[in-house]
């Protein structure tokens, strides 16, 4: 018996241990210095704080490779002048045709110059579900516009016509086409589910004091067509004519030019929605006048005395106040 006690005792304060450092690490804080920007990378795209605080003019950066961001702060305090960035990323732009340089063979017809690539599409914006207890609020403004699209590469330039000899000079090669410009991202959305924290005397809704750009990327720009190549020059041989010992060889023309490129669409504009948890308001009411119930009567403790009508009344009452709350905060943007 004793030796079984004297195993568990340690065992004991292992466990103990392991669940003070478990709680230890469970205490996320986010903290963003006034007038600093902070990049949270992807291991953060779900998390949960304890304390989330952006002082005045402080920036949070959402890494744009993250489609979606979930985030979490039982306790928030954000300052004036607050910037959230999760814009998508920007396309790459199109490789640019080759062109062929020179002259071509005599009397053969310039090579044509290659098209170009097409410009990538920028990246949608992040999708952000904010989920705040909200000590303190200024101003937030949140931006997950989409990314730019790539613009498209120039088409390559056509080779030049053949030198005329016995035959007439040839054409010059067609121009490359032009790439055509990627398609804008589109814009990220936004769900912000709120609670007022007891203590934050915030009264209200929140979206005069939350602004979020959602627009879409635009798209990226077209490539310019490749230039045609010059015809080889005619001329003159020596060769006895019924009007003379000179005959005039014809030159080539000019090779058309590339097609071209179209630009890129322009993304479509997310969504954002903006909603407070009434559950929990009506569950601190309620709380607050089982509080102020007793103190007034001298009764016993809501928990060992019946609910009294004026008591289910007043639930009731608390209710419909704040059904019609929500419903005036749901036309509020």
């Amino acid at each position: 018996m004793k030796t079984t006690n004297a195993l568990s005792r340690p065992l004991t304060l292992c466990l103990g241990l392991c669940l003070l450092t478990a709680n230890a690490w469970s205490l996320e804080r986010l903290y963003v210095k006034a007038g600093q920007t902070l990049r949270l990378d992807a291991a953060h795209s779900d998390w949960v704080y304890d304390e989330l605080v952006l002082e005045n003019g402080a920036t949070l950066e959402l890494d744009s490779s993250v489609p979606r961001w979930d985030l979490e702060a039982r306790r928030s305090r954000i300052g004036n002048d607050v910037k959230i960035i999760g814009v998508g990323g920007e396309g790459e732009a199109g490789a640019v045709g080759a062109s062929v340089d020179g002259q071509a063979a005599d009397c053969r017809r310039g090579k044509s110059g290659a098209g170009a690539a097409h410009g990538g599409a920028g990246r949608d914006g992040s999708t952000l579900a904010l989920t705040l207890g909200l000590e303190q609020l200024g101003s937030l403004s949140i931006d997950i516009r989409g990314g730019i699209g790539g613009n498209g590469g120039n088409g390559g330039s056509g080779q030049q016509g053949g030198a005329a000899d016995k035959c007439p000079g040839a054409d010059g090669g067609s121009g490359g086409d032009g790439g055509s410009g990627g398609d804008g991202g589109n814009g990220g959305n936004v769900r912000i589910y709120y609670s007022f924290l007891p203590e934050s005397g915030l009264q209200g809704g929140v979206g005069k004091r939350i602004t979020v750009i959602s627009s879409g990327g635009a798209g990226g720009q077209p490539g310019e067509a490749g230039v045609g190549g010059e015809g080889a020059p005619g001329h003159y041989v020596n060769m006895r004519t019924l009007t003379g010992n000179r005959k005039w060889i014809s030159g080539g023309d000019t090779g058309e030019t590339g097609e071209l490129g179209k630009a890129g669409r322009t993304g479509v504009k997310g969504q954002y929605m903006v909603e407070r948890d009434l559950s929990r308001r009506i569950d601190e009411l309620m709380l607050r006048q089982q509080a102020l119930v007793p103190a007034a009567t001298g009764a016993a403790p809501a928990q060992a005395r019946p609910k009294s009508a004026q008591s289910g009344a007043l639930e009731k009452t608390l209710s419909e106040i704040l059904e019609r709350l929500e419903a005036l905060e749901k036309r509020i943007p």
